[in-house]
């Protein structure tokens, strides 16, 4: 006897968990949907079926790659000053490889209206994207990364098959292994090998970022060098989303940055209550901003491609 209130209920349940993602957890295994499955409780021909249903329709991208902190890379922090209207060095931000994060602040005297954060493997390959620009940054600074033993990527073409994207199929990893033309115990055992040594983290089967901006605030101190103690304040406050550490340098001139996740009508309080905390004097110039996102993070292979 059936029971469709239970079936839709499983189904519902099902489409949901697809949907908070299998985040860095897709299985490194030749048959992953199987393993999935067995752990949705659901059949291996529903999951598969409801996957492919999501990614037509926008709401699950293909099986991506996420990069562990042990493989080299570099992160920058660009500031844009551009001459007449942002929007068109905005979406050209937006379609290089490398940048997983844009910021537009309101007008402001002294504030930059635009900043980007971009990942590349070497300085060669930030400057070739930069080129695509209509307009280069007016300050861009490094930021420090995690890893203090990183290594480069001892397969890049088998890097860049997987940044764009495994099939969602009953056998992913056997259709990029004949892509690649290679077998897919070899590339299954590349795979586990990097994500043992912390280059890669894991698989993703989740939703793509959200296409609505996010609202916050940044603040800016040029003359002001932070504690080591306001530092750690700043960064262990949860409306906290960046804290930049800089020179002062004309590279980059200010000594601190900090970014908030905030609704616009609380950002000021918010940012008043979390700096005096700090122990820190009030920001040179602060404004409310928007956050993009293009995509869930740098792709560091595919760098002739465009979009993500």
């Amino acid at each position: 006897m059936s029971h469709p209130s239970s079936h839709v209920s499983c189904c519902a349940s099902l489409r949901q968990t697809l949907l908070q993602g299998w985040q860095q957890t897709f299985p490194l295994h030749s048959s992953p949907f199987r393993q999935m499955a067995a752990r949705s409780g659901a059949t291996p021909r529903e999951l598969l079926s409801l996957c492919q249903e999501l990614h037509r329709n926008g709401a699950l991208q293909s099986i991506q790659p996420c990069w562990g902190e042990a493989l080299r890379r570099e992160r920058w922090r660009l500031a844009f000053m551009p001459p007449g209207d942002e929007a068109p060095l905005a979406a050209a931000l937006a379609a290089l490889p490398g940048c997983f994060r844009i910021e537009r602040t309101e007008p402001q005297a002294d504030m930059p209206p635009l900043w980007a954060e971009i990942e590349a493997l070497d300085g060669e390959a930030l400057a070739r994207q930069l080129r695509q620009l209509p307009a280069q940054p007016m300050a861009r600074l490094r930021l420090p990364s995690a890893a203090e033993h990183a290594q480069p990527c001892d397969d890049p073409e088998m890097a860049g098959h997987l940044e764009e994207g495994l099939a969602l199929c009953s056998r992913p990893f056997a259709q990029c292994s004949r892509q690649l033309g290679c077998s897919e115990s070899r590339l299954l055992s590349k795979l586990h090998a990097w994500r043992r040594g912390g280059q890669l983290a894991g698989l993703a089967l989740k939703p793509p970022p959200t296409r609505v901006p996010q609202p916050g605030l940044l603040a800016l101190w040029r003359g002001t060098e932070p504690t080591a103690c306001s530092l750690a304040r700043l960064q262990a406050h949860s409306g906290v989303d960046r804290v930049i550490s800089g020179q002062g340098a004309p590279a980059w001139p200010w000594r601190l940055g900090l970014v908030l996740r905030a609704a616009p009508q609380l950002a000021q309080d918010q940012l008043r209550e979390i700096v005096g905390h700090a122990g820190l004097p009030p920001p040179d110039v602060s404004a409310r901003l928007l956050i993009d996102r293009p995509r869930d993070q740098a792709l560091l292979f595919r760098t002739d491609k465009h979009n993500g």
